[in-house]
């Protein structure tokens, strides 16, 4: 039995019928909300819902939305061919999500505008009320703007520049949510992890805490965590915006999958203890081969390309 005494078929029922609802525009978002938070039950049956929805390979029903979107980067899914019934479309899809279950990948929910970044790509989008989004490498996003503004990281890190307006403007992760005013802020997901800083302006988390400028919440295995942000910490979390990376005494383990992080063929320590070695300094996301060079003539650390890794090592001695 699931929340309630419902059965998992009675739960599967209910979250078809919010995922077809909310396809149709017929849905409240906030009642939606309100349920989907109820209880674990429900956020799960509607995770698993919408999952076989994108596994089933059905994207028709994204495109049958007749509210337009406004945007600087194309919408990532394809339109439908004219002429098809939305109700037979939902209709379908509703058998589709009652008869199967699994986990599907990215999912394009209805009525959301998405875009996305390839690994070592950066992107700007404006958004429909002129807020920016700028998106970090290997990264996914989607927004919906309505009565409410909301704006969806599924993956990555992306930087906001948040406008005045009388919509509230709703930011979701799998970690956290939260509530933004006009300002600045960045999140950026690392696993499971979700780390919101704010840099100017004002956050208040789904959980009730609030964030000022300055402040960081870190969100981890089910708790958050919230934090000062000194000048250079901030700094350091937000270079990439400016196309850098800053160090400031990190160790080369964690500076290793920074760059990673924007490079296709990945740079590996060859010699563990290494990894422990404190850098500093800035360094271009776009100029590998600078940090490597000064690897090699601040700390003796050569390299060796291997197929398309790159190879870090110690130098021998007299090298």
């Amino acid at each position: 039995m699931g929340e309630g005494g419902k059965t998992g078929t009675e739960l599967k029922e209910e979250a078809a019928r919010w995922l077809v609802a909310l396809d149709c525009g017929t849905a409240d978002a906030e009642a939606f909300e309100a349920w989907r938070r109820t209880s674990p039950f429900h956020a799960s049956a509607f995770a698993q819902a919408a999952a076989v929805w994108r596994s089933t390979g059905d994207r028709r029903l994204a495109g049958m939305i007749d509210q337009p979107v406004v945007e600087e980067a194309p919408v990532q899914e394809e339109l439908p061919a004219r002429g098809v019934s939305r109700r037979a479309v939902a209709g379908g899809a509703f058998a589709a999500l009652l008869g199967l279950g699994g986990v599907g990948g990215w999912l394009a929910m209805p009525g959301r505008a998405y875009a996305a970044t390839g690994v070592g790509e950066q992107r700007s989008i404006r958004l429909p009320d002129g807020s920016h989004a700028m998106l970090n490498t290997d990264s996914k996003v989607s927004w919906r703007f309505g009565r409410q503004r909301e704006f969806w990281i599924e993956q990555g890190e992306a930087a906001l520049t948040v406008r005045p307006d009388a919509a509230a403007f709703m930011l979701h992760s799998a970690p956290l949510a939260a509530e933004l005013s006009s300002g600045s802020f960045n999140l950026r997901l690392i696993g499971k992890e979700g780390h919101l800083l704010v840099q100017s302006g004002q956050a208040r988390l789904d959980t009730g805490e609030r964030l000022a400028a300055g402040q960081m919440a870190t969100a981890k295995a089910g708790s958050i965590i919230i934090s000062d942000a000194p000048a250079d910490q901030m700094s350091a979390a937000t270079a990439w915006q400016q196309g850098k990376i800053a160090f400031n005494g990190m160790p080369l383990g964690r500076a290793i999958a920074e760059f990673n992080r924007y490079l296709p063929g990945k740079i590996v320590l060859q010699d563990a203890e290494l990894g422990e070695t404190r850098l500093g300094g800035e360094f271009r996301i776009d100029d590998p081969d600078r940090f490597l060079a000064a690897l090699s003539a601040g700390f003796d650390i050569a390299h060796r390309q291997q197929g398309d890794r790159i190879l870090l090592y110690r130098k021998p001695p007299g090298a």
